[in-house]
């Protein structure tokens, strides 16, 4: 039997199944598209992040960005 990965164990643990919607959405090519989108945009936050002068502006662009790319790589409404 090959090693599982972690997801893999967890699943195994929680007796969650493996065809779960929530599971096939993130093997799909739309989310995998997405997640480059979303890794793009983690760069230019963290560029914009290295030029910004102040700690608070650093902590809104990082709050913004994470709450775009939970919005963003959210499964679609069916």
């Amino acid at each position: 039997m090959p090693p599982l990965n972690i997801l893999s164990r967890i699943r195994r643990f929680y007796n969650v199944p493996e065809n779960h919607p929530d599971i096939a959405w993130t093997k799909s090519t739309i989310y995998r598209k997405r997640l480059e989108q979303v890794k793009t945009g983690w760069i230019i936050s963290g560029l914009c992040m290295l030029a910004a002068e102040n700690i608070a502006a650093i902590a809104g662009i990082f709050f913004f960005s994470s709450f775009m790319s939970f919005a963003f790589l959210e499964r679609d409404k069916e």
